[in-house]
C-alpha cells in the first residue's frame, strides 16, 4: 500500500514526495549517499529529519536534509536530500515518498568537510535511537501505518 492522502496517519504537512535525481554525488564521497529528490519543499523548514520513506512499495528508515547546504554549496538552492539506513541500490528516477517523523537539528554551517561528515555520523546515530524509542524498528514487523510490514533497515 503506497503512502497517499487516504493512508491511515498521513499527515500532509510532513509528506515529500518526488523523483530521484542525479546530484553532485558529494554525500557518496564523504560516505553517506543520498538520494536527491525534486520535490517542493518551500513551506518546511531547512533542517535534518528523521524519516520513514516508502520505495517501491517497501518502508525505509531514513534520515533527510532540507536546506541550501551551506558547507558545500554557495548558491543557496533549497534541496531534499535522504540518506536511507542499510540500502545500497540504484534508485535515480524512481519514485519516493518520505514522511517526516522528527526534527533531528537545524542545518548549519560547518567550517570543514570533516566537521560536516562527523556531525552526518552523529544524526545518524541519534536518529537510529529516536526510531527505536519510539518503537520503529527495523527487525521487527510494526504497525506504524496500521499495516504490517518488515523494515529493511537498522
Amino acid at each position: 500500500m503506497a503512502l497517499t492522502a487516504s493512508s491511515p496517519n498521513f499527515n500532509e504537512d510532513r509528506l515529500i514526495s518526488g523523483r530521484v535525481v542525479t546530484g553532485r554525488k558529494l554525500g557518496r564521497q564523504l560516505g553517506f549517499p543520498t538520494a536527491n529528490i525534486d520535490a517542493n519543499v518551500n513551506g518546511l523548514v531547512n533542517g535534518v529529519y528523521g524519516v520513514v520513506a516508502e520505495l517501491r512499495e517497501t518502508k525505509y528508515l531514513g534520515v533527510m536534509n532540507i536546506g541550501v547546504k551551506p558547507t558545500v554549496d554557495s548558491n543557496l538552492q533549497k534541496t531534499t536530500e535522504i540518506f536511507l539506513l542499510d540500502f545500497n541500490d540504484n534508485i535515480y528516477g524512481e519514485y519516493l515518498v518520505c514522511e517526516l517523523l522528527f526534527k533531528i537539528r537545524e542545518e548549519r554551517k560547518f567550517a570543514s568537510l570533516e566537521l560536516l561528515k562527523q556531525q552526518i555520523k552523529e544524526d545518524i546515530l541519534y536518529a537510529k535511537e529516536r526510531f527505536k524509542l519510539t518503537g520503529i524498528t527495523t527487525k521487527s514487523e510494526q504497525n506504524y501505518f496500521t499495516e504490517k510490514r518488515v523494515f529493511k533497515s537498522s
